[in-house]
């Protein structure tokens, strides 16, 4: 069959040298091309695509096609539009997906190392001597630590030498014999320190119980961990006294260096916090924790019902209430051996500890709902967080921040390589964001939700992404979603106030994208939300007149969204295969503007292009336009 007069030879060679067509991959797929005697480029050039067909595994033309609006319209050949214009454009394409996978979900879980076999010693002595240049103005500031200890008489000198050899030496420390039977009285007892406080359980209460009764002894502002058989760097307390001040935290944490029974170092235990990936897996050691020791977070005890994973499940109750801020600091150095200690008197099958690793999340999950943040000092900060797909854009997101003239805490979330230029700039600009790498599932949503559970310790959020521009519009829906949030310094300082001056004020976003839910939703759309809203309790209020921020870019009350994002995190996850419409990512955009009617009271904040703001109550002056009408009405203006 002759197709030259059908397909020119320019399309012919630029599909062949693409690298994007794979003809063995497309003969066997598409058995009738054979049948045909037809070259499968030439095929596909002039018929495949119209099929919906694609030429490789790693292109999928539908999904191309659906993904760019243009290309629907125009009906051109989606593999020709990616090489003569959605390369440069950095438009995203898509791997093909068998059939029958379209409703199958993946779970937007964090790509992160806890047991680092490679250390960055070089960024560690940097940040060493940020710390020792800041000024230690906490000579007043006196710290409880609370060591038990059991049968370890061989240990414990050199535990607590590092505790009495610490630089900030306004301290206590408690030591707690859970009934040992070696010489541990005898070595308490020969330690001339009025800083040392001993205290006998009257029998074996275990470690929790041991924990427990020098938390009902302590008396300092801070309380740390320390076990008998490991040891302390003599800057650890003066470091983290620093950290706490400079994070403005009431809880953090540092790394430990692992080591064998030689004195080896196995590895470097750390990972930067989220709630939701301690969850699954800790990476804080407790003898590298402290918290606050004041107001409510003293009524805060270890379960006793517990025979292990005590400390895990401490940090993770404590994370329910007040934000955890780490410090890539090695300030302890943990015995890994094989040596008897209170932890390792409780046997338990590997049976046993899988029950026992659920027991603790099926009691952690629905903490997250349920307890109340303790609001001191540290509950007040600002969170941004920055989703970066698109990396061309980040240089342009840098300079909104930038007009954020207060401190905040910068979560960036990606799923770009950990070495990436764009992740290198923003670190460059700043040093303690904390980069967070997910699975590319649930697009910017799916880490948004992950993280609400660690933005709960938040008053504000604020949350944007690398949106790409879309043709024929370029940048309007972007800048449209950008300028009303981050337009100016000024603009910024007066959102901020409007939330701190009114407790109703629960969303601000761009007037232009906050639209009418009803009237911007595809029926498939709808019905992903009224799933949604069955499942997280939402249903009564899918009648109200709610709207939406179609592009997901807002300041709000992080809350708001505890109950979907625990739906969320527990779930199947998010959609395998690319949808334009209709799929569980589209419903839950709408569930994120449908929960603000949990409180009929709370109100939005519409700001325009020109940073004028104007306040209204739920189901009131959202934008009856299609996004597409509104793109082009910003693009022409």
């Amino acid at each position: 069959m002759d197709l030259k007069q059908r397909v020119s030879q320019a399309d012919i060679d630029l599909v062949k040298a693409s690298g994007l067509f794979d003809a063995a991959w497309y003969l066997e797929r598409y058995k009738d091309v054979s049948l045909l005697g037809v070259d499968p480029v030439e095929h596909y050039l002039w018929i495949g695509h119209r099929m919906g067909r694609s030429p490789s595994p790693g292109f999928c033309a539908p999904s191309y096609r659906n993904a760019n609006r243009d290309i629907r319209s125009s009906g051109m050949d989606p593999l020709l539009h990616y090489l003569r214009a959605g390369q440069s454009e950095r438009r995203p394409t898509y791997p093909v997906i068998d059939d029958g996978t379209q409703h199958l979900r993946q779970k937007c879980g964090r790509i992160f190392r806890r047991r680092n076999r490679e250390w960055d010693w070089a960024a560690h002595d940097a940040m060493t001597g940020e710390l020792e240049a800041l000024p230690h103005d906490h000579a007043g500031t006196k710290v409880s630590i609370v060591m038990p200890t059991y049968n370890r008489g061989a240990l414990l000198p050199a535990a607590i030498a590092s505790v009495l050899a610490q630089t900030h030496a306004n301290f206590e420390l408690i030591v707690v014999d859970d009934h040992s039977s070696d010489n541990t009285a005898e070595i308490l007892r020969d330690i001339d320190d009025p800083r040392l406080v001993r205290a006998v359980n009257g029998y074996q209460k275990g470690v929790s119980g041991a924990r427990n009764t020098g938390l009902d002894l302590a008396g300092g502002d801070w309380i740390f961990f320390l076990d008998s058989d490991n040891s302390w760097h003599p800057r650890m307390i003066e470091f983290m006294l620093k950290h706490a001040t400079r994070a403005e935290t009431s809880a953090g944490y540092c790394a430990a260096d692992i080591q064998d029974d030689a004195g080896q170092s196995k590895f470097i235990l750390y990972a930067e916090f989220d709630y939701e990936s301690c969850l699954q897996e800790n990476f804080i050691d407790l003898n590298c924790f402290f918290l606050r020791w004041s107001g409510p977070f003293r009524d805060l005890r270890f379960d006793e019902n517990l025979r292990r994973l005590v400390d895990w499940d401490f940090i993770l109750n404590v994370a329910t209430r007040t934000r955890v801020v780490g410090l890539p600091y090695v300030g302890v150095t943990y015995d890994d051996g094989s040596a008897e200690r209170i932890t390792n008197k409780e046997h338990v099958s590997r049976e046993s500890l899988q029950d026992l690793l659920e027991q603790v999340r099926a009691k952690a999950r629905p903490a997250t709902l349920e307890a109340e943040t303790i609001l001191d000092s540290s509950a007040y900060r600002v969170a941004v967080q920055l989703h970066v797909f698109h990396p061309d854009r980040v240089p342009e997101c840098l300079e909104y921040l930038r007009n954020i003239r207060f401190d905040f805490d910068l979560f960036v979330t990606t799923s770009l390589d950990e070495d990436h230029a764009a992740l290198a700039l923003i670190r460059e600009v700043y040093p303690h964001a904390r980069v967070l790498r997910y699975a590319n599932a649930g697009a910017d949503i799916g880490p948004f939700l992950e993280l609400i559970s660690t933005f709960k310790s938040y008053q504000l959020l604020l949350k944007i992404h690398t949106k790409r521009d879309v043709e024929p519009w370029g940048d309007a829906w972007r800048r449209g979603l950008l300028e009303p949030l981050l337009g100016s310094a000024d603009l910024v300082d007066e959102i901020v106030e409007r939330f701190r001056a009114d407790a109703h004020l629960a969303m601000a976003c761009s007037g232009d994208f906050y639209k009418h839910g009803i009237r911007n939703s595809i029926p498939a759309s709808l019905d992903q939300l009224t799933l949604l809203a069955g499942e997280t309790g939402l249903s009564d209020h899918l009648e109200s007149d709610w709207a939406f921020v179609a592009g997901t870019m807002f300041w709000v009350r992080p809350q708001i969204y505890l109950q979907l994002a625990r739906h969320m995190c527990d779930s199947e996850g998010y959609s395998v295969q690319f949808l334009r419409d209709g799929a569980i990512e589209h419903g839950l955009e709408r569930a994120l503007g449908l929960a603000l009617w949990q409180d009929p009271d709370n109100r939005v904040a519409l700001v325009s292009m020109q940073g004028e703001i104007s306040e209204t109550a739920l189901g009131e002056a959202c934008s009856l336009e299609g996004v597409s009408q509104t793109m082009k009405r910003l693009h022409g203006a």
